[in-house]
């Protein structure tokens, strides 16, 4: 897993709590919605990546960014997940700064992906979450970073309520599944430098389980040249 930011301590135990106990439950369902994209996503995943996607698909998930509508979704981040003064500050410090979404961007770049454009934005999600389940490392096949969103965007792009989706609402959800993800990334990264194999195990299901709602089991998925496909 790329290396990302390194947070203050009482940020990184924000995120532990934070994931194991709320956010990778229901990642999937916050990112992924309703049984047209859960469909989506099992075709995707059911063959390898097509060598190139339409270019109408690519600018049906593409938007772009609103100011006003970052600031929205950071204070509803804030909100939902400060328990009290101190976490408050602190996410406003790490979410409030635009320093989560900032890595987050970078992130996508060093895969080849556009953080303004939603399918790639669900393909990270996807491909990290992929990592934490399995516990390996995707950069082992740069390749198949790259071939998680051509089999992303294609099957998504052809939901109606997904091309329908106004600027604002792609950018909502991207930016939700940014912090979504980050928080698990960051989650996992911490456990494997204290070598907390417990913990890891507990996420791994965790995350597991939350993409289970979405009919995608990551353990029974395969990282190679094609993308992210069922074994």
């Amino acid at each position: 897993m790329t290396q990302i930011l390194q947070l203050r301590p009482a940020i990184v135990r924000w995120c532990v709590l934070v994931c194991v106990a709320v956010l990778c439950a229901g990642a999937a369902h916050a990112a992924d919605g309703d049984a047209a994209v859960q469909r989506a996503l099992q075709r995707a995943i059911a063959a390898p990546a097509p060598a190139q996607v339409d270019a109408q698909a690519v600018e049906a998930l593409s938007f772009r960014r609103d100011a006003a509508v970052s600031a929205r979704v950071q204070q509803e981040t804030i909100r939902a997940f400060g328990r009290n003064p101190q976490q408050v500050a602190d996410l406003e410090q790490v979410i409030g700064s635009g320093e989560m979404l900032r890595e987050f961007d970078k992130i996508l770049r060093r895969y080849g992906y556009d953080p303004t454009n939603l399918g790639d934005v669900l393909a990270a999600h996807l491909l990290i979450s992929w990592e934490v389940v399995n516990d390996r490392d995707s950069r082992q096949s740069p390749a198949g970073q790259r071939a998680v969103r051509r089999q992303l965007i294609g099957p998504l792009a052809a939901v109606p309520e997904v091309a329908a989706m106004s600027d604002a609402d792609k950018q909502a959800q991207a930016e939700r599944t940014a912090y979504l993800t980050m928080v698990s990334a960051l989650t996992y990264q911490s456990m494997k430098r204290d070598g907390n194999r417990q913990a890891l195990t507990a996420l791994a299901a965790s995350v597991r389980q939350g993409l289970q709602g979405n009919g995608v089991d990551l353990q029974r998925v395969s990282l190679g040249d094609g993308g992210l496909v069922t074994r």
